[in-house]
């Protein structure tokens, strides 16, 4: 069925089967009207939010003007952290309109977070505008987790403005949020009203009132845990992580995650259960049973990790990870063919991974294989230039094959990147005493123990020098 010429700007009807047509031309336009602009509504100065589901305050321990220090968790009762900027107006009349508070169920705390805080001009405010609540200088890591706080707080990733208060109640969970100038009348009324159980939460927060159908709202911990953990605020996270599993507690990623925090912070006997739980609820948990590899072959117990590198690595055949932690545990007692299949295989994975080639490195000089122990740590100072115990061990390798200059160049080029990197001062010293050059020796010992005074390998080989 086909139709030939038909009028442009109709409304074409055909009949299936048919080869008629009929056509009706489109109406023209009404004419419009231009309307009146808009106008753009003002922005309020001022926005309360009371928070459907409290969210536990981050622990801040921060000096006055005095130096008396102040910790959040310590202060029993109700606080107000009010955030502020000695460069911003709003801020000073933020903190005036608190100058004449007394309430005895509210301690105020205004915390300032001036990029560049200076203790006289904060000491300047507190004076001319005679608060009677301390003024407190916040570290960056505090203004940080608060800033993480406030983006994810509505789930609108802006970054805190000043001034912005935060209302605690006795039990340390914000309950409230003030964007702008707040009246101190306004904070003392809400202290006395503040929610204790859901339900009245739900009529303090919503802006309309309603009946809640599907369950209860909640708030995302994870999502706080992941984004401080990102940041390298590991206290904050752990608290996070805490507060997951105490509402889910067969959460297998939160048990990982803060097992994977303590284990970050060295605290190993807190890390492993945390671990262990992660494995029980997802077995298939490559990254756990990593770390509890990696907390096994620290206590010394090589047969549990090898075990726990191997449940890994069935889960995850490239995970180049735990091919360096296997290889390198294989290495150390001195399985080289074992370890030289899993460090080949991590190299293979990621041809340009500074640890695989170092790692392959020492292995070819374990076994005297200098050629190749020579061209991995070449390897891996091509990506990683400043490689401490790469430079160290190449300098090693050289002073062995009696190549002294260039293990002479490796050892300062070591200590130039990495002063605090005391092997190779002492190797350096050593090649010095075998090439019978012992003023220089003292002087790289004596410039190490000026890195790390108590030093007492450089001390006793420094007297042996004398």
């Amino acid at each position: 069925q086909s139709m030939e010429k038909l009028p442009v700007n109709h409304r074409i009807e055909a009949t299936e089967g048919s080869s008629d047509w009929r056509s009706t031309a489109f109406l023209p336009a009404l004419p419009v009207q231009p309307g009146h602009a808009i106008g753009r509504e003002a922005l309020p100065e001022l926005v309360e939010t009371w928070l459907l589901q409290p969210l536990r305050a981050p622990g801040i321990s921060l000096p006055d003007t005095s130096g008396q220090i102040w910790d959040l968790h310590s202060i029993q009762g109700n606080k107000l952290l009010i955030f502020w900027s000695s460069m911003s107006r709003e801020s000073r009349s933020q903190l005036h309109s608190f100058a004449k508070l007394r309430l005895p169920t509210l301690q105020v705390l205004a915390v300032n977070v001036d990029d560049q805080p200076s203790k006289v001009a904060i000491r300047s405010v507190a004076t001319t505008e005679n608060l009677p609540f301390p003024l407190l200088t916040a570290s960056s890591e505090v203004a940080g987790i608060y800033n993480i706080v406030f983006r994810y707080l509505f789930d609108r990733h802006r970054d805190l403005g000043v001034p912005t208060s935060f209302l605690i109640d006795g039990g340390g969970m914000i309950v409230k949020i003030y964007q702008g100038v707040v009246e101190a009348e306004t904070v003392a009324q809400d202290v006395e009203r503040i929610p204790r159980n859901p339900n009245n939460r739900m009529k303090m927060a919503l802006p309309f009132p309603g009946t809640l159908h599907l369950g209860s709202f909640q708030r995302n911990d994870f999502t706080y845990g992941v984004a401080f953990f990102q940041r390298g605020y590991l206290g904050a996270a752990t608290e996070s992580f805490k507060q997951v599993i105490t509402s889910k507690p067969d959460d297998a990623e939160a048990n990982y995650n803060l097992g994977t925090l303590y284990l970050r912070q060295h605290d190993v006997s807190s890390a492993r259960p945390y671990l262990e739980k992660a494995v029980q609820l997802k077995p298939a948990h490559a990254e756990a049973w990593n770390n509890l590899g990696m907390i096994a072959a620290e206590e010394g117990h090589t047969d549990e990790a090898v075990q726990d590198f191997q449940h890994c690595l069935r889960y995850r055949p490239d995970f180049v990870v735990a091919l360096l932690n296997l290889g390198n545990l294989y290495r150390r007692q001195k399985l080289f063919a074992n370890a030289e299949q899993l460090l080949n295989n991590a190299i293979q994975a990621e041809p340009e991974n500074p640890e695989a080639n170092y790692s392959l490195g020492m292995l070819y000089a374990q076994r005297n294989e200098t050629v190749k122990a020579e061209q991995n740590f070449q390897n891996a100072l091509k990506v990683r230039p400043e490689y401490a115990d790469a430079l160290n061990n190449y300098g090693v390798l050289l002073v062995r094959e009696q190549h002294y200059a260039e293990a002479e160049q490796k050892f300062w080029s070591c200590i130039q990147a990495n002063p605090k990197f005391d092997q190779a001062y002492l190797n350096l010293a050593r090649l010095y005493v075998l090439l019978n050059e012992k003023d220089k020796a003292r002087e790289v010992l004596q410039e190490l123990l000026r890195q790390q005074p108590e030093h007492q390998m450089a001390q006793q080989a420094l007297k042996m020098l004398q």
